[in-house]
């Protein structure tokens, strides 16, 4: 792949995602310094998601019908515009709306991401490079978040994600002529599985489970920085570990799915990162100490990341022509707009233990919804370790 259209697709992932990468620190800000509570500051957040994930819903009916540079120019044009107008807002139905529009904003550019990507020969290297990079990009990004926060309050941090997307201007200049087609899709994997009856219910199954993950996930990592100031840590500290989650266990269970593939076959990646992820979040709101935050931190990360891969495979194995992976990304993002909204009404009874048991239920029920299809997978296509 040559680097120019390489690095524009790790560009506009970065830009689609910036916003969550600081989310815990947007949502810290609102109740430090614009006076929201932490349902009000939560429920932001959910509906900033919602924009994402509605821009998505949107984006896989039209984005083949525009070319990439004008939804790439319109994508940077939206988040920088939001997040400047977000400056400006101290109130809580305006700052719905604002966030709303530049999760719509970030979609377009993971639509351009996306679609970028599924045009190269091996699309799945393409992916894990992308993938890795943005997480190390997430892992940089975060640590620098409380500091700007604390110099310039939420004004700085939504100026930051303005910059972050006129970045990207000089990306557009060839946009559209720096990917190649690839080849039609080969005949149908695994058709024996396909031809069964079960099919249609097994990938239910799966887009109910990567709905159930998310929320898990974004549930968590809304209120993560609330969490740590919960245990008595600094903003400063926390973002450290934050950060340094993203950078060592982002990165590290990114790059081991990719170094172990399908050796472990498809039923054990499932038992480890769900269960992982379950331990973690149970660590992340029951520990009392800065050493137990960090180690639950690396883990949600480590987790997170060393199972993506191998939920998303499963959806691919039943759909090679990738529909059922673009669900999941619609799925994803509803997901993480759920599970803030969802712990925002629970945490002011409740308070802070609630997230961990939330998220640690929901990655349970992921379990037992992705077994049945690891299973099937594994009896259609064994895989040798």
């Amino acid at each position: 792949m040559r680097p120019p259209p390489l690095l524009a697709m790790i560009g506009f992932s970065m830009l689609g995602n910036s916003s969550l990468v600081v989310q815990p620190m947007i949502v810290g800000g609102m109740v430090d310094h614009l006076g929201f509570t932490e349902r009000q500051a939560g429920l932001i957040a959910s509906v900033e998601l919602a924009g994402l994930s509605l821009g998505m819903l949107l984006m896989v009916g039209i984005a083949q019908r525009f070319p990439r540079a004008a939804l790439a120019g319109a994508s940077i044009a939206i988040v920088v515009l939001a997040n400047i107008l977000a400056c400006f807002v101290d109130q809580f139905v305006p700052m719905l709306l604002v966030r709303f529009v530049a999760g719509g904003g970030a979609a377009m550019a993971i639509a351009v991401f996306l679609s970028m990507g599924a045009a190269q020969p091996r699309p799945e290297n393409t992916f894990a490079i992308v993938n890795a990079l943005s997480i190390a990009y997430s892992g940089v990004l975060t640590p620098f978040a409380p500091s700007i926060l604390a110099v310039w309050k939420l004004p700085g941090l939504f100026l930051t994600l303005a910059a972050v997307a006129l970045l990207m201007i000089p990306l557009l200049i060839g946009l559209d002529a720096g990917v190649q087609r690839s080849s039609p899709a080969a005949p149908p994997r695994n058709t024996s599985v396909r031809g069964s009856g079960g099919v249609p219910i097994r990938i239910l199954m799966l887009l109910l489970m990567m709905l159930l993950l998310y929320s898990g996930h974004g549930s968590v990592w809304a209120y993560q920085q609330r969490i740590g100031i919960g245990l008595g840590l600094q903003a400063e500290e926390i973002g450290r570990w934050i950060g340094l989650s993203m950078l060592i266990g982002g990165v590290g269970g990114s790059m081991t799915a990719r170094a172990l593939g399908l050796r472990l076959g498809r039923v054990w990646p499932q038992f480890l990162s769900l269960g992982v992820s379950a331990v973690a979040a149970v660590m992340l709101v029951f520990g009392a100490t800065s050493v137990v935050f960090a180690v639950a931190c690396g883990l949600v990360a480590f987790s997170w990341f060393y199972g993506l891969p191998y939920q998303m495979g499963l959806l691919a194995a039943f759909d090679p022509l990738g529909r059922a992976n673009m669900a999941g990304v619609v799925m994803t993002t509803g997901g993480s707009a759920a599970g803030p909204a969802v712990a925002a009404i629970l945490i002011a009874q409740f308070g802070h233990p609630v997230i961990g048991v939330l998220a640690a239920s929901c990655y349970l029920l992921c379990l037992a919804l992705v077994l049945p299809s690891a299973i099937e997978l594994n009896r259609a296509t064994p895989v040798a370790a």
